[in-house]
């Protein structure tokens, strides 16, 4: 994962997906999207890393599930998420995404890792307001929600 994430390496992306491409072939038929939408990044964010970890996954899920995709925006360059908890995530999200063109259905939103669901919420929020009707969470791997201790 962190060969994938943090190294660009769309090999490493490949075992990762077809892993979780299995999981999702195990689902009937109609609990299947409609439309996926890949967490966008900012440009300027997607420039520093060289690679679009999410449009990279979701793409792929595209094709080998036979699901359209639909394009996210990220409107405005946010501050990095890492170190935020997850009501500080909320608040450096809200408003972050757009959608061009209606949705319909149920719609997958894709990344990469899910820490604490802020963003893939924030851009579910985005496909509600363009008319999907459900929206799901798909994502490689969770982080594990912090323990009291």
């Amino acid at each position: 994962m962190h060969r994938f994430k943090f190294s660009g390496e769309p090999r490493a992306g490949v075992v990762l997906a077809s892993l979780m491409l299995e999981m999702l072939k195990a689902l009937p038929q109609r609990d299947l999207p409609q439309t996926l939408v890949a967490l966008p990044r900012h440009p300027r964010r997607a420039r520093e890393f060289g690679f679009d970890q999410a449009a990279w996954l979701t793409a792929y899920l595209s094709r080998h599930l036979g699901i359209a995709e639909a394009k996210a925006y990220r409107v405005r360059h946010t501050p990095t998420q890492r170190g935020l908890d997850r009501r500080a995530r909320q608040r450096n999200l809200r408003n972050a995404f757009r959608i061009d063109g209606p949705l319909t259905g149920r719609v997958a939103v894709v990344d990469d890792i899910m820490t604490t669901g802020a963003s893939l919420d924030e851009l579910a929020r985005a496909c509600l307001a363009a008319g999907a009707d459900e929206v799901l969470a798909w994502a490689i791997a969770r982080t594990p929600p912090a323990t009291a201790g």
